[in-house]
């Protein structure tokens, strides 16, 4: 796991600021804070599902790699690429 990833989910984290973010079922994401809106494709929204209930990054991709069928390296890197990219829209 890269750091940065670690470091932005901690982040995220901190002051439940990840649980105010508002998801429709279709992948409508609404931040509160920024008034930042944008959509996730589904892959998207299961790996914030699982982020918002406090999962790890580990976690997360392991959930990711089994129910995708990928191996646990490949989820691991989407996860924290989704990560990163979810970083700079917040």
């Amino acid at each position: 796991m890269t750091m940065a990833a670690a470091e932005l989910l901690k982040e995220l984290s901190k002051d439940d600021r990840l649980s105010r973010i508002a998801v429709s079922d279709t992948g409508f994401i609404f931040d509160p804070q920024t008034g930042q809106s944008f959509t996730l494709n589904k892959t998207g929204l299961v790996t914030l599902s699982h982020l918002k209930k406090g999962s790890s990054i580990d976690e997360t991709a392991d959930q990711l790699a089994r129910q995708y069928g990928v191996t646990e390296e490949v989820a691991l890197n989407s996860v924290e690429a989704f990560l990163l990219q979810l970083g700079r829209y917040l």
